[in-house]
């Protein structure tokens, strides 16, 4: 069994059901450097006619949980304007095309905390929002750790970086503190990779202590 991509499906369950939405040519009706909204006359999967507005990202979004041996992590703080809260977070960015997303991740990881990662894994990918936006996201587990001097391209970043136990990370997102999407999906998934033993052996050890 595989799926529309072409890859095999582990579950018959993942198997898609029914028609799909159907729709005429966009019409743009906001652009900037970072997303455009168009506007479609669609056919939902019911029949029934919908006008869709949808965010089109232009830039994959990207981010890294760097990981110590000790099973610290670095994660960045700072104000995000749609929420007007604080959020504390791993380091985060995009990748325009053609930048593949781990260049990017790797650009935005020595930006945002003066870290560069001698060894990279993808752990998870993401639809951000995918009832209004086609952002999409690739996330990382960057070890390996070592200072790198690099110079912030972002003046409007204002970031404060702490190095903290993975098991608080964890704490954090079961509380509610952290809810930054990337993190919180990336911070379960490495510490699934650790039950399942599909971490290293020491490394899984320090993150589940």
């Amino acid at each position: 069994m595989s799926s529309e991509n072409g890859s095999q499906l582990p579950f018959a369950w993942l198997e898609p059901r029914g028609p799909k939405w159907t729709a005429g040519a966009p019409k743009r009706v906001h652009d900037n450097p970072w997303f455009a909204v168009d506007d479609f006359d669609a056919v939902a999967p019911t029949g029934s006619p919908a006008r869709y507005f949808l965010h089109d990202h232009k830039a994959v979004a990207t981010g890294c949980l760097p990981l110590y041996p000790d099973g610290t992590v670095v994660l960045v703080g700072q104000w995000r304007f749609p929420f007007g809260t604080y959020s504390w977070e791993m380091p985060e960015g995009g990748a325009l095309p053609p930048e593949h997303p781990l260049d990017g991740c790797q650009r935005e990881l020595a930006e945002e905390t003066g870290l560069q990662a001698s060894e990279w894994r993808e752990v998870v990918r993401l639809q951000l929002s995918n009832s209004s936006s086609n952002e999409f996201a690739v996330c990382y587990l960057a070890t390996g750790l070592s200072p790198v001097r690099a110079d912030t391209e972002d003046h409007t970043e204002d970031l404060a970086i702490v190095r903290v136990p993975f098991a608080e990370v964890l704490a954090a997102i079961a509380q509610g503190h952290i809810q930054d999407a990337m993190t919180v999906a990336t911070a379960l998934r490495v510490h699934h990779m650790a039950v399942t033993g599909a971490l290293d052996p020491l490394l899984a050890e320090a993150v589940l202590s």
